[in-house]
Protein backbone atom coordinates (compact mmCIF):
# COMPACT_ATOMS: atom_id res chain seq x y z
CA UNK A 1 0.00 0.00 0.00
CA UNK A 2 2.51 2.41 0.84
CA UNK A 3 4.38 1.83 -2.36
CA UNK A 4 0.88 2.71 -4.43
CA UNK A 5 0.79 5.92 -2.14
CA UNK A 6 4.42 6.98 -2.92
CA UNK A 7 4.30 6.18 -6.67
CA UNK A 8 0.74 8.29 -6.45
CA UNK A 9 2.46 11.00 -4.72
CA UNK A 10 5.64 11.11 -7.23
CA UNK A 11 3.48 10.93 -9.82
CA UNK A 12 1.33 14.15 -8.82
CA UNK A 13 4.30 15.84 -8.39
CA UNK A 14 6.06 15.63 -11.76
CA UNK A 15 2.87 16.45 -13.58
CA UNK A 16 2.67 19.49 -11.64
CA UNK A 17 6.32 20.25 -12.25
CA UNK A 18 5.49 19.36 -16.02
CA UNK A 19 2.24 22.03 -15.69
CA UNK A 20 4.34 24.68 -14.70
CA UNK A 21 6.93 24.55 -16.93
CA UNK A 22 4.33 24.68 -19.65
CA UNK A 23 2.32 27.70 -17.96
CA UNK A 24 5.49 29.52 -17.87
CA UNK A 25 6.50 28.69 -21.31
CA UNK A 26 6.23 32.05 -23.76
CA UNK A 27 6.61 31.83 -27.37
CA UNK A 28 9.68 35.08 -27.91
CA UNK A 29 8.46 37.66 -30.07
CA UNK A 30 8.76 37.81 -33.96
CA UNK A 31 11.25 39.85 -35.49
CA UNK A 32 11.91 41.30 -38.62
CA UNK A 33 15.14 41.38 -40.36
CA UNK A 34 16.43 42.22 -43.52
CA UNK A 35 18.40 39.86 -46.20
CA UNK A 36 22.14 39.33 -45.99
CA UNK A 37 22.02 40.19 -42.14
CA UNK A 38 23.02 38.03 -38.87
CA UNK A 39 20.32 37.68 -36.71
CA UNK A 40 19.55 35.64 -33.67
CA UNK A 41 16.71 33.49 -32.66
CA UNK A 42 15.42 31.34 -29.67
CA UNK A 43 13.48 27.97 -29.49
CA UNK A 44 10.13 28.80 -31.33
CA UNK A 45 10.94 32.71 -32.28
CA UNK A 46 10.57 33.69 -35.38
CA UNK A 47 11.82 36.07 -38.06
CA UNK A 48 10.14 37.33 -40.88
CA UNK A 49 12.44 38.26 -43.87
CA UNK A 50 12.37 41.13 -45.15
CA UNK A 51 9.26 43.23 -43.66
CA UNK A 52 6.94 41.79 -40.93
CA UNK A 53 3.97 42.33 -43.46
CA UNK A 54 3.74 40.21 -46.50
CA UNK A 55 7.36 38.36 -45.77
CA UNK A 56 9.43 36.82 -48.78
CA UNK A 57 10.93 34.18 -45.77
CA UNK A 58 9.72 33.54 -42.38
CA UNK A 59 12.64 31.21 -40.13
CA UNK A 60 11.81 29.92 -37.25
CA UNK A 61 13.24 27.80 -35.07
CA UNK A 62 11.03 24.96 -34.30
CA UNK A 63 12.97 22.13 -32.37
CA UNK A 64 16.40 22.24 -30.75
CA UNK A 65 19.18 19.47 -30.00
CA UNK A 66 21.53 20.29 -27.21
CA UNK A 67 24.40 19.30 -24.88
CA UNK A 68 26.50 21.10 -22.03
CA UNK A 69 28.89 20.15 -20.04
CA UNK A 70 28.38 21.30 -16.24
CA UNK A 71 30.73 24.53 -15.23
CA UNK A 72 34.13 23.32 -14.02
CA UNK A 73 33.87 19.95 -15.55
CA UNK A 74 36.31 18.29 -18.35
CA UNK A 75 33.80 16.47 -20.87
CA UNK A 76 35.37 14.18 -22.94
CA UNK A 77 32.74 11.82 -24.43
CA UNK A 78 29.39 15.00 -24.90
CA UNK A 79 31.05 18.11 -26.09
CA UNK A 80 29.00 21.31 -25.90
CA UNK A 81 26.30 21.75 -29.27
CA UNK A 82 23.04 23.16 -30.14
CA UNK A 83 21.73 21.68 -32.93
CA UNK A 84 18.50 23.78 -34.47
CA UNK A 85 15.95 22.86 -36.01
CA UNK A 86 14.38 25.19 -38.49
CA UNK A 87 11.34 25.42 -40.58
CA UNK A 88 11.31 28.06 -43.70
CA UNK A 89 8.09 29.05 -44.99
CA UNK A 90 7.84 31.28 -48.08
CA UNK A 91 5.68 33.93 -49.27
CA UNK A 92 2.70 30.93 -50.61
CA UNK A 93 2.96 29.44 -46.90
CA UNK A 94 4.80 26.12 -48.21
CA UNK A 95 6.81 25.47 -45.23
CA UNK A 96 9.80 22.92 -45.31
CA UNK A 97 12.09 21.98 -42.42
CA UNK A 98 16.10 22.14 -42.12
CA UNK A 99 17.99 20.31 -39.51
CA UNK A 100 21.46 21.59 -38.98
CA UNK A 101 24.27 21.30 -39.26
CA UNK A 102 23.64 19.61 -42.39
CA UNK A 103 26.14 19.23 -44.10
CA UNK A 104 29.07 18.43 -41.80
CA UNK A 105 29.27 16.07 -38.83
CA UNK A 106 28.67 18.11 -35.98
CA UNK A 107 31.02 21.06 -35.11
CA UNK A 108 31.51 21.17 -31.32
CA UNK A 109 32.97 24.96 -31.89
CA UNK A 110 30.14 27.32 -31.27
CA UNK A 111 30.95 30.00 -34.49
CA UNK A 112 30.71 29.14 -37.90
CA UNK A 113 29.00 26.20 -38.00
CA UNK A 114 27.39 25.14 -41.36
CA UNK A 115 25.35 26.92 -44.44
CA UNK A 116 22.73 25.61 -46.32
CA UNK A 117 20.82 26.16 -49.44
CA UNK A 118 16.88 26.22 -49.65
CA UNK A 119 14.41 26.64 -52.54
CA UNK A 120 11.73 29.26 -51.69
CA UNK A 121 9.65 31.19 -53.90
CA UNK A 122 11.03 29.46 -57.30
CA UNK A 123 14.48 30.78 -56.45
CA UNK A 124 17.44 29.51 -54.18
CA UNK A 125 18.35 31.37 -50.45
CA UNK A 126 21.84 30.17 -48.62
CA UNK A 127 21.10 29.80 -44.78
CA UNK A 128 24.17 30.50 -42.89
CA UNK A 129 23.80 29.21 -39.12
CA UNK A 130 27.23 30.89 -37.79
CA UNK A 131 27.27 30.57 -33.99
CA UNK A 132 25.31 29.88 -30.74
CA UNK A 133 24.65 31.56 -27.52
CA UNK A 134 24.08 31.11 -23.98
CA UNK A 135 22.70 33.86 -21.56
CA UNK A 136 25.69 34.94 -19.76
CA UNK A 137 25.23 33.30 -16.29
CA UNK A 138 24.25 30.39 -17.40
CA UNK A 139 25.84 27.28 -15.75
CA UNK A 140 23.16 25.04 -16.55
CA UNK A 141 21.57 26.35 -19.94
CA UNK A 142 18.32 24.98 -20.54
CA UNK A 143 16.53 25.76 -24.24
CA UNK A 144 14.98 29.03 -23.12
CA UNK A 145 18.60 30.44 -22.61
CA UNK A 146 20.27 29.52 -26.15
CA UNK A 147 20.10 31.59 -28.88
CA UNK A 148 21.27 30.79 -32.62
CA UNK A 149 22.98 33.29 -34.69
CA UNK A 150 21.67 32.89 -38.52
CA UNK A 151 21.72 34.85 -41.83
CA UNK A 152 19.66 34.56 -45.25
CA UNK A 153 21.72 35.44 -48.31
CA UNK A 154 18.69 36.38 -51.28
CA UNK A 155 19.62 35.74 -54.56
CA UNK A 156 20.62 39.03 -56.59
CA UNK A 157 19.86 37.52 -60.15
CA UNK A 158 16.87 35.85 -61.73
CA UNK A 159 18.50 32.77 -62.98
CA UNK A 160 19.08 31.50 -59.79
Amino acid sequence: MKKHLLLSALSLSLLACEKADRENDVIPASITTAFNQDFALSYRQQATLPAATNPELTVAVSAMQYSFCPKDVICCFVPNFVDPTLTITDAQGQSQQVKLPANQPRNYNPTWIDTISVRANGQRYVVYYTKWDVKPGCDQPGIKDISVRLRVLKPTSATN
